[in-house]
């Protein structure tokens, strides 16, 4: 009779493995335990130096230092680049009124200028609410990624809508808008040097690149402010309160996030180009 081969154990088949000159599936890992962790590899290339962190942490606490110390003048100046715009775009601002910003950091001036109440608003505002509305819902049946922003401001405007419906005689004082608007870009002047020296100063190869991008876009967010701040007051003067929740959606705090990330992706584009080489994919062919 015949018998019934003999079943090997996973110590013999192993040896058999051994014997026959090809490694076991179990030894194909590291020969010796790593002391220490490689940095991933989309930061491998990333020249982090005692000298390029100390640059960067000095220039952040200057341009964080220098606006703390010299609040007032810079919203001075914030409110006379604000004031130029006003005169190019024609809006009837009687007054800059000072007004107060944060204990230490004040005071700042904001424009008067008439933003009327809801039973005040013209009848084109009103029709302008329904066809951006209208508009909105046909952008999202014919794109579908935008389709969930747009839904979202949809449902911002028929809040808005709501609200002027029911507090129709309420007014906002062109004032406080400014209040708030110094207080929160004051906010942003004192965080974004930090946020910068992680997104442009570490990253980038050369040191004068990376401080120079911040420069650059502390002077671009001053100006950008006072350009959101005019326009939003201009939507406004015209439109009372209908389209707020929008304007502060689009051009607030998220605005400024927007442009920071806007111009990171240009830096992170030449900086690869320089490092990597720009990709054949990504060229002209004229």
């Amino acid at each position: 009779m015949l018998k019934a081969p003999k079943e090997q154990t996973l110590e013999e088949m192993l040896m058999s493995v051994q014997v026959e000159g090809i490694r076991p599936p179990a030894a194909t890992g590291r020969s010796s335990p790593r002391n220490r962790i490689y940095p991933h590899r989309s930061v491998r290339s990333v020249p982090l130096t005692a000298a390029r962190v100390i640059a960067g942490v000095v220039l952040a606490l200057l341009l964080s230092s220098l606006n703390a110390y010299y609040a007032v003048p810079i919203m001075e100046l914030h409110s006379i680049v604000a004031a130029k715009l006003v005169d190019l775009a024609g809006l009837p601002v009687t007054a800059w009124p000072p007004v107060d910003v944060f204990p230490g950091l004040q005071p700042g001036s904001a424009p008067m200028i008439e933003i009327p109440a809801f039973s005040q608003v013209s009848t084109g505002a009103r029709i302008a609410l329904i066809a951006s509305i209208v508009m909105l819902l046909i952008a999202a049946a014919r794109f579908s990624l935008f389709r969930n922003l747009a839904y979202f401001l949809i449902v911002l405007l028929a809040l808005s809508a709501g609200r002027n419906l029911v507090f129709e005689t309420f007014r906002l004082q062109s004032t406080m808008f400014g209040q708030v608007w110094l207080r929160q870009e004051m906010l942003v002047w004192l965080v974004m040097p930090w946020v910068l020296l992680l997104l442009f100063v570490l990253p980038h190869p050369r040191v004068a690149g990376g401080l120079g991008w911040v420069i650059f876009l502390y002077a671009y967010g001053f100006f950008y402010s006072a350009v959101r701040m005019v326009f939003i007051l201009g939507v406004m003067h015209y439109t009372g309160l209908l389209f707020m929740p929008v304007l502060w959606f689009a051009f607030g705090t998220l605005s400024d996030l927007l442009y920071v990330l806007f111009f990171y992706s240009i830096a992170v584009n030449r900086v690869s180009g320089e490092l990597w080489g720009t990709r054949s994919a990504w060229q002209s062919h004229f």
